[in-house]
């Protein structure tokens, strides 16, 4: 389905767009012909008039009949065909004409017309790579068959000024494109900002809500299972429950959070190996290694804890992606002052339409996950100036890469 079927901004900026090529088409198309043959004769004492043998006013009375044709298609809510219909059009009636006019005679072939240099002028307003290549591609077809049929080289000239001015007109589409592509890339950003701003404030006012309660619900689950000792069944799981509630309500209140990083001098091996510390039991369970390579000279100026937080998320997310087993790598390397902190699973990788998704609000591609901590994770690598960068090939893995700045 053609994109402008999808967006209604689309359709709206290319109704405009045509509306003003239509009306400029005709007020350039009449006064240009009524100048060249009845204007420029009359003052130079020649035969005024269009040229003999040729379609004569059918020419224009053609092209005028594709008026209601377009207001249909404006109508109907596909103006974007209607380019393409003017385009063929003219160049139709154009060979026809011109055939009509010279073949068979000893007449000099005399062609070219304002509206083609207008044609191509005109097609960056549209935006479109396709037009423009259309119609460069095919003025120069006509011009070059036009010059073998009536055996002539003056389409030498003409085919060479189009070349000139599509040089130009290509320019100017290129900068379009940029200048679109920025905006695009701005409006983007702005909603994403938009977006975790809200999602922000919401997480705060929730995670203190329920923050105090689920702190008195932990703790009243722990006397009642020192009472009832002899049913160790469901108590465990449901402090694991809690703590699970507990944990997504941390993961709220820092999303929530302005900027609160207390920053110090830490080395990166220091953080690594606490973080494998913590998480090395959990993975031998699950038949998983860990392997590091840090360089331990490497200093950080960071709060410990929240990139602590960091690699605890990345590490879980490689294990969860390792369900039956194999190793997570940890790498690091100094290139260009920054600190290149890779985090490598061997788990089935990640489809490239979801890959583009990671870290949007509340996107998640586990079963049971809530988007929550890659949004975390990219939020605190934010604070320390840093980017996060996800590769992904289906059935071999996945390498998170941070990149933060290092103490000198």
């Amino acid at each position: 389905m053609d994109p402008l079927k999808k967006n209604s901004v689309l359709v709206y900026e290319e109704v405009k767009a045509v509306k003003f090529f239509l009306w400029t088409f005709y007020l350039i198309l009449v006064p240009y012909d009524f100048v060249i043959y009845y204007l420029v004769p009359y003052f130079n004492n020649e035969k005024i008039g269009l040229p003999l043998g040729g379609l004569g006013f059918f020419f224009h009375v053609f092209l005028f009949t594709l008026l209601p044709l377009a207001i249909y298609l404006i109508r109907k809510g596909n103006p974007e065909k209607i380019k393409y219909i003017y385009f063929f059009a003219f160049i139709l009636v154009d060979i026809i004409n011109n055939f009509m006019v010279y073949w068979g005679t000893d007449g000099e072939f005399k062609t070219g017309h304002v509206v083609e240099i207008y044609f191509i002028l005109f097609s960056p307003i549209f935006v479109s790579n396709r037009f423009f290549w259309t119609m460069t591609l095919g003025f120069l077809i006509k011009y070059a068959l036009s010059g073998i049929v009536f055996q002539t080289t003056s389409v030498l000239i003409a085919m060479g000024l189009i070349v000139f001015i599509a040089a130009i007109a290509w320019i100017l589409l290129l900068r379009f494109q940029s200048y679109i592509k920025a905006i695009t890339s701005i409006h983007n950003d702005l909603r994403q900002q938009e977006k975790l701003a809200v999602i922000g404030q919401m997480a705060t006012a929730i995670a203190h809500e329920i923050k105090n309660p689920l702190s008195s619900l932990k703790g009243f689950t722990q006397l009642q299972q020192e009472k009832d000792k002899g049913d160790e069944q469901y108590y465990p799981i449901m402090l694991n429950e809690i703590d699970r509630i507990n944990a997504i309500v941390n993961d709220l209140l820092i999303l929530g959070k302005p900027h609160t990083a207390v920053k110090t001098h830490k080395k990166l091996v220091d953080i690594i190996h606490y973080v494998i510390t913590v998480i090395d039991p959990h993975a031998q369970r699950k038949d998983i290694q860990m392997k590091y390579d840090v360089d331990d000279s490497t200093v950080l100026l960071c709060d410990e804890n929240q990139l602590k937080q960091v690699f605890i998320n990345l590490i879980k997310n490689a294990m969860e992606a390792m369900p039956n087993g194999g190793t997570v790598t940890i790498h690091s390397k100094i290139e260009d002052g920054r600190a290149l902190i890779s985090v490598k699973d061997e788990g089935c990788g990640i489809p490239p339409e979801k890959l583009a998704k990671l870290g949007e609000p509340f996107y998640t591609t586990k079963q049971n996950g809530n988007g929550l901590g890659l949004m975390v994770t990219k939020k605190i690598i934010e604070e320390h100036e840093g980017t996060l960068n996800i590769q992904s090939e289906m059935e071999k893995g996945t390498i998170v890469t941070i990149s933060v700045p290092t103490f000198k």
